[in-house]
């Protein structure tokens, strides 16, 4: 995915006798929301200085999400660059290109004989070869406003 999701696919995974169930979003959206749910948790002074208790968790959120931000924006040139060679070609590129973790918002983690936790849902990153099975939509609870606008 490289463009915003704002209400990417649900998926229900399982693994490690969890259940996690959220939307799927782009790594460096993930990253980008996440630093901006942290910076919104400390004081930010004028001119960008972080009263940051925990230790720079927002900066470091921050660098991250803007490097892959530009793997983004590499990735979509070399995919323009190259959408014209041979198939056998662009298949050996895209398994290179293959995806390590997962990133979800409002995701809600099941465990047997728990309430799902959080109730309002959180960004979730898991390994993907962690993840024993899978299936689209959500489990439980209502869908997101955006969803919910999205279908009228």
């Amino acid at each position: 995915m490289s463009e915003i999701q704002d209400d990417g696919p649900g998926v229900v995974l399982t693994l490690g006798g969890l259940i996690v169930s959220g939307s799927v979003i782009p790594d460096w959206q993930w990253f980008d929301e996440v630093e901006h749910t942290a910076r919104a948790a400390f004081v930010v002074h004028t001119g960008g200085s972080i009263d940051d208790e925990h230790g720079g968790w927002a900066s470091l959120f921050e660098g991250v999400a803007e490097s892959l931000v530009q793997a983004r924006d590499e990735h979509r040139a070399a995919r323009e660059a190259t959408e014209h060679l041979p198939d056998r070609y662009t298949r050996l590129i895209a398994q290179e290109d293959r995806n390590t973790y997962i990133h979800l918002r409002e995701a809600r983690v099941i465990a047997p004989g728990v309430s799902p936790l959080p109730v309002a849902g959180m960004y979730w990153r898991g390994r993907m070869s962690e993840v024993s099975g899978w299936s689209f939509g959500h489990l439980g609870g209502e869908p997101s406003a955006a969803t919910a606008q999205n279908n009228v």
